[in-house]
């Protein structure tokens, strides 16, 4: 693959770009492939968040008798979404969130009537107390206000007189279908989640790295923008690599077909935690370099190698099945270690930052393979 910059009349929604900076896209973010990889990827939960929904319309209606149970498949299936991410604290922000939007709501209805001010209003009182309850995890996002927001206004636009019990137990019912269906029979798989993320760390990283060893090999200067476009990539995917730490933490903590799993997860989240510090790293290099190349300040070729040498080993450890055989780890250890013995001190004002920040890269990486 060439890693490079290319400009786009059009990038879609779901790719990373800066839109200030102008058409600057990221060449290792192939558009195509991404998008069929999270189709791929979101097969399955799109499947059991429609069988959830399919399932609490099925307890509410036929089971329980109600006439609209609407608030249970909309529980199930937003609770579960398209990724199986944090669906356990989904769960609960989705249900509670409907719980109050129901409460506030009634009380609206019951007052007010059903009108535009009404709904303004609703709105407002229910966003305004669930901004006010959010507290730990409730917090995060704006799952909890969301929903909230979305329940009163159902109730206010479709309220029927003694129905806010009725509501509320759909809601439960849907929460409850996803939760058996989230924790219970198909729990997410704590080790795949992890690795997938960080390969999608790594990859980002080989590709910022091997864009800049091709600069520093011709001695070109970087796409105005490019810079920010990569660093934001990189941060982009360690949120995600975040986020699936929290899952896996917490599937091995509740979800009884994964408990077996928690030494295991533990051990994986201890090595994983050290790409932080690698990206820190990386990035700094990133930085460092592209600053050099718009001084036009010349940099030795040994060290322009060495971080082409880094990025080759990034972009093959994320492609590497895993968890990576000892042979494969041997091989890319050697790689790193030559790679930094390469860096020069040369006396360029910029290089000698330079080859501290491939040598520190290098050191974070070698600790990475060695765990793994």
């Amino acid at each position: 693959m060439r890693w490079g910059v290319i400009s786009t009349p059009h990038v879609d929604a779901d790719s990373f770009r800066l839109p200030e900076l102008g058409d600057v896209a990221l060449a290792w973010r192939d558009q195509v492939a991404d998008a069929r990889a999270r189709l791929r990827a979101s097969l399955w939960p799109c499947a059991q968040a429609a069988a959830a929904a399919g399932i609490a319309w099925l307890l509410a209606h036929d089971v329980l008798g109600h006439a609209q149970p609407f608030f249970a498949p909309i529980a199930a299936a937003i609770a579960l979404s398209a990724n199986n991410v944090r669906r356990g604290r989904r769960i609960l922000q989705m249900v509670a969130g409907v719980m109050i939007g129901i409460v506030v709501g009634e009380a609206a209805s019951a007052v007010m009537g059903t009108s535009a001010l009404s709904i303004a209003v609703t709105v407002l009182v229910t966003m305004v107390a669930a901004m006010a309850v959010a507290v730990g995890f409730f917090g995060e996002g704006m799952m909890f206000v969301n929903q909230s927001a979305a329940a009163a206004v159902l109730v206010v636009a479709l309220h029927k007189h003694g129905t806010g019990s009725e509501r509320a137990l759909d809601a439960l019912v849907g929460g409850a279908v996803a939760g058996v269906i989230a924790v219970g029979l198909f729990p997410a798989h704590p080790l795949t989640m992890l690795r997938s993320a960080e390969r999608e760390v790594l990859r980002s990283l080989a590709g910022a790295l091997g864009r800049v060893g091709e600069l520093l090999a011709t001695a070109t200067a970087a796409e105005p923008g490019w810079t920010l476009a990569a660093a934001q990539d990189v941060h982009r995917q360690l949120g995600a690599l975040a986020a699936a730490r929290v899952s896996a933490r917490a599937n091995v903590r509740v979800a009884p077909r994964r408990w077996r799993l928690r030494a295991e997860v533990a051990r994986e989240e201890e090595r994983i935690g050290r790409l932080d510090l690698l990206a820190n790293a990386a990035l700094s290099l990133l930085r460092v370099a592209t600053d050099a190349l718009a001084a036009a300040e010349p940099i030795p070729p040994a060290l322009c190698r060495s971080v082409g040498q880094l990025a080759a080993v990034l972009d093959e450890l994320a492609r590497a099945p895993q968890p990576w055989p000892s042979a494969l780890r041997e091989e890319i250890a050697a790689r790193v270690r030559a790679a930094i013995e390469a860096v020069a001190e040369p006396g360029a004002s910029r290089a000698p930052v330079l080859a501290s920040s491939a040598r520190e890269t290098g050191r974070d990486l070698l600790a990475i393979a060695d765990a793994g």
